[in-house]
């Protein structure tokens, strides 16, 4: 079973234009008593593109043997062996647990936006851990873990 799915990080990219656009502008007309020195908007336009590019999207793709996580550009990624997976199963997350990567009660939380997740309970140096993958369509991902599994 090969499963690809995209999820685009709009939050992340509405907070974050304005902000890169302001400080564009704020440079160009020296806005302000203090000008901004150019190593200064440099350093922060950098910072900020950045960001975007690390977290715009998030992407989970199943490729047996292995599920592979990955935020934005791809730097940031995490690979699970399906062979080690123990269960998988649908959940919704409290609003409080917010969006990114997450230290939760329930393990490590990976979501880009909304409220739904697949848990998958793991086997890993033979301690049982758990993750959760968000996703806006959570039937389908555990579908596609449980076939790959089985």
């Amino acid at each position: 079973m090969h499963y690809k799915k995209s999820q685009f990080g709009w939050l992340i990219i509405w907070i974050m234009a304005p902000i890169i656009l302001y400080l564009y502008l704020a440079f160009m007309f020296q806005w302000g008593d203090n000008p901004m020195p150019l190593t200064g908007f440099v350093l922060i336009e950098s910072l900020l593109l950045i960001i975007c590019l690390l977290f715009f999207q998030l992407t989970v793709e199943i490729r047996k043997p292995i599920l592979k996580i990955s935020y934005g550009i791809g730097l940031i990624r995490f690979n699970f062996q399906i062979d080690q997976i123990e269960s998988v199963e649908v959940m919704s997350n409290p609003w409080y647990y917010g969006w990114g990567i997450r230290i939760t009660p329930n393990g490590m939380l990976y979501n880009i936006h909304g409220r739904k997740a697949v848990k998958i309970n793991y086997l890993r140096n033979g301690k049982s851990k758990s993750v959760m993958v968000g996703t806006a369509e959570p039937e389908v991902l555990k579908r596609a873990l449980e076939e790959s599994w089985a």
